[in-house]
């Protein structure tokens, strides 16, 4: 998901590679799920889909409406994780006054009432969480968790279709300024292979909004476009052996499909 803040807004001003150090470490998160529950637009891409299908055994059908759900990303319908509302075991609610407090700071029942809801409102969209956060506040799905989940705070930096990894800066509460190389922090298998993927599906998502430049919403070229991406990369079989392989090949599919050269 494109943000509209520059690198250096964002970051601490340096651009990073995988063998690089980072002051990135939390003490493994102890105690802390707030990533978990900042309200995020977790966007997945196609191997994430593939990991929770292996993980849980479940397809992208199977997941939609009940931890995925559909929403359009820059201009095309994307999946993201389907926030719920989840209570935090650390911490009370924030912003909810008991009701003695109520009582002794509003002048009438009206006001009192009021209050009370105002209070409840901002709870209820604070208590937003992963589908996937337990209720000890710990991820359920941590070895198999999506690739934004994963980087967090490092975001990446896209530049002529490669990017660089950046440090996201007041961001994470829990980054206590320990150095951890990048791709330890990722813990990815064949990080090369991995990044080689992302940037493959940066470049075809590019295309496809280039395509679809100064198109109505609504169109049927816009919707034509979007059901093909899903089909091709999201409801399909993803039991494979070969993620990278088979990725691959679709998108060279889709590329063709599309009008650009694979």
């Amino acid at each position: 998901m494109w943000r509209e803040e520059t690198v250096e807004e964002l970051s601490d001003g340096r651009f990073y590679t995988a063998n690089d150090l980072v002051k990135i470490g939390t003490d493994d998160c102890k105690g802390c799920s707030d990533c978990c529950r900042m309200g995020p637009v977790i966007v997945l891409d196609p191997l994430d889909v593939f990991e929770l299908n292996r993980f849980l055994g479940q397809s992208f059908e199977e997941l939609l409406n009940e931890t995925i759900e559909l929403k359009v990303i820059d201009g095309l319908i994307l999946p993201v994780l389907k926030l719920v509302q989840k209570a935090d075991p650390e911490k009370a609610p924030a912003g909810v006054p008991d009701q003695k407090m109520l009582q002794e700071n509003t002048a009438d029942h009206s006001d009192r009432v009021s209050a009370q809801e105002n209070a409840q409102e901002g709870a209820q969209e604070e208590a937003m969480a992963c589908p996937y956060l337990g209720e000890d506040g710990r991820c359920t799905i941590h070895d198999f968790r999506p690739g934004i989940c994963r980087l967090y705070p490092l975001g990446r930096s896209w530049e002529n279709g490669d990017f660089r990894y950046i440090l996201q800066v007041n961001e994470c509460t829990r980054c206590n300024g320990t150095k951890i190389k990048v791709k330890k922090w990722l813990g990815i298998p064949n990080l090369a292979a991995y990044e080689a993927f992302c940037r493959d599906w940066h470049e075809l998502l590019a295309s496809a909004r280039r395509l679809l430049e100064g198109a109505d919403p609504e169109s049927k070229l816009r919707n034509q476009i979007c059901i093909y991406l899903l089909r091709q990369f999201y409801l399909c079989d993803w039991n494979v052996d070969d993620f990278y392989g088979v990725f691959a090949q679709r998108r060279a599919e889709a590329m063709r499909y599309l009008g650009f050269s694979s």
